[in-house]
């Protein structure tokens, strides 16, 4: 068994953080003796499990959502049914990176003598793409 100071150590972690994830519902509540936490080694599993689904770019409630999700229908299909959404959000997040991108390749080749010469150039830009709507005033 294990106190929270020897977690925080093994795993990185604050105390801090481990609490807040018991308070989130991400990790059970240990029981006390003496009044200090004691924790199952199973405590390493479970913090990685967080942490892996963090890296993912699983907020709070979906990490809870699969937690909880796992222990009814096993961590394959937890997964499975988080997984779909998060790869259209990643899709369409590298999709306005990309656009992000150019438009910063294009601005480092810039020429203007003004911003207000960027600005004309850019509406000029804008209107020369076919079959685009544009925004009225």
């Amino acid at each position: 068994m294990l106190t929270i100071g020897q977690v925080a150590s093994r795993t990185g972690l604050r105390a801090s953080a481990i609490r807040y994830y018991e308070e989130q519902g991400l990790l059970r509540r240990p029981p006390r003796v003496g009044g200090k936490r004691i924790y199952p080694p199973s405590v390493f599993e479970q913090l990685a499990v967080i942490e892996l689904a963090k890296i993912a770019g699983f907020g709070l409630d979906d990490i809870r959502a699969l937690i909880s999700d796992a222990g009814a229908g096993g961590a394959a299909e937890a997964w499975s049914r988080l997984i779909p959404a998060r790869v259209a959000e990643v899709d369409a997040e590298m999709k306005r990176l990309a656009a992000m991108k150019h438009v910063l390749s294009k601005l480092n080749g810039c020429s203007c003598v003004t911003l207000d010469d960027c600005g004309r150039a850019f509406i000029k830009g804008r209107s020369r793409r076919p079959g685009e709507q544009r925004a009225s005033s």
